[in-house]
């Protein structure tokens, strides 16, 4: 048995695959139903290397073993033998568990499973150093990769070799998109690169405060403490770094509410005096120091309670009396208000005490004290406030009456813009129809007319009947948005609203060159609107969308009902709008900046229109675009009900 072992065993490093054949003759040597190798872990489940036959040992029996100890070693009990190999550093690193037995364990048993665990531990330390490296590498992965922390590492270019999963949760970058990127240009702004190096140059382990730049663009604040690695000939530097912008933010918070606090408490006009469980003095007000003749009331900030009151008590005029009363208060821990005391100089002094209690536990005491004798002064002083509440008021009302009248004003202007603009589109047709009318007669005469005259005919007429579409624009927004112009409301079928607004718009495309194509149908509920007037939406999208298309493209019109609403989306492939323009284009005479510099034609008032109407039919209009990809506006309209 033991001639099998130690050739199968000791054959080489990968010899601990013949363990189970082993263990399976020893145990019909042993007469026993299992035998188990492992290794033994005080007070945990050990680490089995083998066991005959597979699954003999199930986890009840494998924590009876683990909950022996190394001074159990070599035991026999109940129908169980263990014996353990010589420690190595303190380390048993194999033991074997033969269960089972129907005769007694004899000393044959004994020294051959002794003599098998010996030969499985040699192996096993043989084998210990990449064992342990492997176990230190595990451990140093799960270490950072379990690590609350963002952990990075960069070589000595500077160039990203480690970023744990807590880095991709504050960075926003994936870890397989950052590794070999410049830390610098990825994570950190260039301002805080030279104070980061300087504190590196200056020794590791310091922390040091820097922004951290996110994927998104925006940027957190965060502790980063550098380490210098050296493994080998190669540097490795490593950042260790706590997100600390909400900490920054309560500080900065808490920060100002002190400063709040101690500023009015110093200013405060009665005496203030606060102190805390310890009977330590926490804040003290100017007003307090001048009424007992405390210069640098300050001072007294730190000290004891008590001493304060001995420095007061001279200044009564019973001062027995005063030291018996602010006792008898304090051990009270009761609400007093309107106390009152004479003091030496004849004044007469009111106190108030006041237990501070947060969530019922006594956190300290505030005091607040009056100079009682000088009424006239706090008349004076209430007084004054009730005329600066007073002239508050008038001012408050007097502003009210100046933005009434500029409201008033505001809205005369824009009756008479309306009445302006109505004039102006009445008084602008009439010359624009004999210009139109007059030219069309020139037409007639063409053959009196040179190739240049029939051009500047042809540039009249398109100018004029350009001109006439912006007024009958105007006109037709001014009226929308005065309630001039009101809805037909019908029930509408969407699906055919679009349709016919495609067949519309069929000619425009041809001359672009532009594919105009319907998604798949949606089914649902009519709309309750104005069929002319939605269809009037849908032609100003779909001009614009042919308008701003590059010869070639193409424009998607899609529409679906969900959640009580139809939603119309109109995209194409076009020029697209500048990022921070799109939520302007929907005023009047607006139009993107790349669509002027273009110079393509156009009013900027269709998408006055078209948000006009949509809202009178409780709508709304939406846009998204990326530059030079294209833009989808969508329309919003509520099912009848």
């Amino acid at each position: 048995m033991l001639d099998f072992a130690a050739t199968e065993l000791l054959r080489d490093d990968s010899a601990l695959g013949a363990l189970p054949e082993v263990l399976a003759r020893l145990a019909a040597l042993a007469d026993a139903r299992a035998a188990l190798a492992f290794q033994p872990a005080v007070g945990q489940t050990p680490a089995v290397l083998a066991m005959h036959p597979a699954g003999s040992f199930d986890a009840a029996l494998l924590a009876k073993i683990g909950a022996r100890t190394l001074a159990q070693r070599d035991a026999a009990a109940d129908d169980m033998l263990l014996a353990y190999s010589a420690p190595v550093d303190g380390r048993c690193l194999c033991a074997l568990a033969l269960a089972g037995g129907t005769a007694t364990w004899t000393e044959e048993v004994r020294s051959a499973a002794h003599a098998i665990a010996a030969l499985v531990a040699s192996q096993v330390r043989h084998a210990s150093n990449p064992v342990r490296l492997a176990e230190r590498q595990a451990l140093y992965t799960a270490l950072i990769e379990d690590s609350p922390n963002a952990i990075v590492a960069v070589d000595a270019a500077g160039r990203l070799v480690e970023f744990n999963a807590a880095a991709e949760r504050l960075s926003g970058y994936r870890r397989q998109n950052a590794l070999g990127q410049p830390l610098w240009d990825l994570l950190m702004p260039e301002e805080d690169r030279a104070l980061f190096l300087d504190r590196v140059q200056a020794g590791s382990g310091t922390p040091t405060r820097v922004r951290l730049r996110r994927s998104d663009g925006g940027e957190r604040t965060v502790e980063m403490t550098p380490v210098q690695v050296t493994a080998g000939s190669r540097r490795v530097l490593t950042g260790f770094l706590r997100d600390i912008t909400e900490i920054e933010r309560s500080h900065a918070a808490l920060a100002d509410q002190t400063e709040r606090l101690n500023c009015l408490i110093a200013a405060a006009i009665p005496g203030v005096l606060i102190a805390d469980e310890q009977g330590l003095i926490t804040h003290v007000s100017r007003s307090f120091g001048g009424m007992f003749g405390i210069g640098g009331p300050e001072q007294l900030v730190g000290a004891t309670g008590a001493s304060v009151l001995r420095r007061l008590q001279p200044l009564f005029a019973d001062p027995d009396a005063f030291i018996r009363r602010v006792t008898e208060t304090f051990q009270a821990r009761e609400p007093i208000t309107g106390e009152q005391m004479k003091a030496a100089d004849g004044r007469t002094i009111e106190c108030d005490y006041w237990p501070v209690l947060v969530n019922g536990r006594y956190r300290g005491d505030l005091w607040l004290a009056w100079d009682m004798s000088d009424r006239a002064t706090l008349a004076e002083q209430r007084q004054a406030a009730l005329d600066a509440e007073h002239s508050a008021r008038q001012l408050a009302e007097q502003a009210q009456r100046q933005l009434a009248e500029q409201n008033e004003r505001l809205q005369a202007q824009d009756e008479a813009r309306n009445q302006f603009l109505s004039v102006v589109s009445h008084e602008l047709r009439t010359p624009l129809t004999s210009i139109v009318s007059f030219s069309e007669l020139l037409r007639g005469e063409g053959e009196g007319l040179t190739p240049d005259g029939l051009n500047f005919l042809d540039i009249i007429e398109r100018n004029a009947n350009r001109l006439h579409r912006l007024i009958g624009d105007l006109f037709m927004l001014n009226r929308l948005e005065i309630g001039a112009l009101p809805l037909d409301l019908a029930l509408v079928d969407v699906r055919q609203l679009v349709e016919d607004a495609v067949r519309n718009a069929a000619s425009d495309a041809a001359r672009q060159e532009v594919t105009v194509e319907i998604g798949p149908p949606g089914a649902g509920p009519p709309i309750n609107g104005d069929s002319n007037r939605l269809l009037q939406v849908l032609d100003n999208l779909l001009s614009n969308a042919i308008k701003f298309s590059h010869r070639g493209g193409a424009v998607q019109v899609s529409a679906t009902c969900q959640d009580g609403y139809w939603r119309i989306d109109v995209a194409d492939s076009g020029i697209g709008i500048p990022p921070g323009e799109a939520s302007y284009l929907f005023s009047r005479f607006v139009r993107g900046s790349n669509a002027r510099s273009a110079e393509v034609p156009g009013t900027g008032l269709g998408l006055s229109i078209v948000k006009v109407i949509v809202e009178m039919h409780s709508g709304h209009v939406e846009v998204s675009s990326v530059l030079d990809q294209g833009s989808t506006f969508s329309v919003c309209l509520p099912v009848a009900p």
